[in-house]
């Protein structure tokens, strides 16, 4: 197989851009999801307000703003977003900020993604008069700088990563169970104490990896009362996108059992091999359901979310209801600062003989606190 694209999103939960090359980094590609959009909520008794990450799902209105990076990936210097107004034939208005902001005289604020806390750094007024306007509520840009953020549960490559097909007995205690004994291994096998893995503004894991042959499984999955709709992939928001090489190379949902990738070969003049250490399996939200046209969602009949689930691809009982598509990974060790590129050969280096279960305290299900 190949690789068909590569996306990277500047802002967290903006529509992204297609590049053609793409630097491998300890959190991803490079320039992605250094900058997120942050809900601003004052506090009643006056101190310091509270900073929520936006995404969408939650605030569908975000697929209406697009982010580019110029002039290219290559001499990237400006972060472009634009605001795709909808019904309307206005030119779109828009922002501009650097690739890589000077944040080091810029205020912090403290932020949690997931129950894993970090910081970012206020991007100042211009920006924030320009997403409140479109967004309707207070809201600010924030830069990742040099924040980092701990990887919870098995996520990370030097975590366990247990696998179980069947559903756990019991719900929440299974769950329980299965997070002490996680912690316990840890702690005896000295996991942890090697390599350390952290991510800035990405959810769980720093890429995305999905394949066409997946997709395309997933938009001939309607039913006979169903319109004809098509799921393009940029909804799925993937950082590598995998397709054939040859005929039948690859069957729809194989990469549920990947482990390894090997991006290349071992020909140094080539960059030589590139592996991407795929540790997680992706729950779907209803952002799948969002019409990037209009930043609403979907009637009934168009919601691909359902049709992913009708499908039977609850296939991980660490996402309970969540449907799965596609592969969350990290970019191996020796991989870092080189390049992969569109066209590529990508060659599965490692399977698992199960599905694994995704676990993240606080996410996964049957960890989540009680309201």
């Amino acid at each position: 197989m190949k690789i068909k694209e590569l996306y990277v999103y500047p802002v967290k939960s903006l529509r992204g851009c297609s590049v053609p090359t793409a630097t491998l980094t300890p959190y991803g590609l490079k320039h992605d999801r250094k900058y997120m959009i942050v809900r601003v909520t004052p506090s009643p008794d006056s101190t310091s307000p509270t900073y929520e990450s936006q995404y969408v799902g939650r605030v569908d209105s975000l697929c209406l703003f697009s982010a580019s990076i110029l002039p290219d990936y290559e001499n990237a210097k400006v972060v472009r977003v634009t605001y795709n107004t909808p019904s309307s034939n206005d030119e779109n208005p828009y922002v501009e900020f650097p690739i890589a902001a000077d944040y080091k005289s810029l205020k912090k604020v403290d932020l949690s993604i997931h129950l894993s806390n970090c910081v970012g750094y206020d991007m100042g007024s211009e920006y924030e008069e320009f997403f409140t306007k479109y967004l309707g509520y207070p809201a600010k840009l924030v830069y990742v700088g040099d924040a980092t953020r701990e990887v919870k549960g098995n996520l990370a490559p030097n975590q366990t990563h247990l696998t179980k097909e069947n559903d756990f007995d019991g719900g929440g205690k299974g769950w329980f169970i299965f997070g002490f004994f996680t912690w316990v291994l840890w702690c005896l096998l000295g996991w942890g104490r090697g390599a350390k893995y952290t991510i800035q503004f990405a959810d769980v894991a720093p890429v995305l990896v999905a394949s066409t042959v997946s997709l395309e499984e997933l938009n001939s999955g309607k039913r006979e009362d169903e319109k004809e709709l098509v799921l393009d992939i940029t909804k799925m928001r993937p950082n590598i996108v995998l397709e054939p090489s040859a005929p039948e190379e690859m069957v729809p949902f194989e990469e549920d059992y990947w482990a390894e990738l090997k991006v290349g070969g071992d020909e140094e003049e080539k960059g030589g091999a590139r592996k991407i250490e795929l540790t997680g399996n992706c729950g779907r939200c209803k952002s799948l359901n969002v019409d990037y046209e209009t930043g609403k969602q979907l009637p009934v009949h168009g919601q691909m979310l359902k049709r992913l689930s009708d499908m039977k691809r609850r296939v991980d009982t660490g996402h309970g209801y969540s449907p799965i598509f596609g592969r969350y990974g990290f970019i191996a060790k020796d991989s870092l600062e080189k390049e992969v590129r569109v066209g590529e050969e990508v060659t599965v280096t490692k399977k698992n003989e199960e599905r694994t279960i995704f676990y993240w305290p606080g996410l996964s299900a049957g960890t989540k606190p009680q309201k």
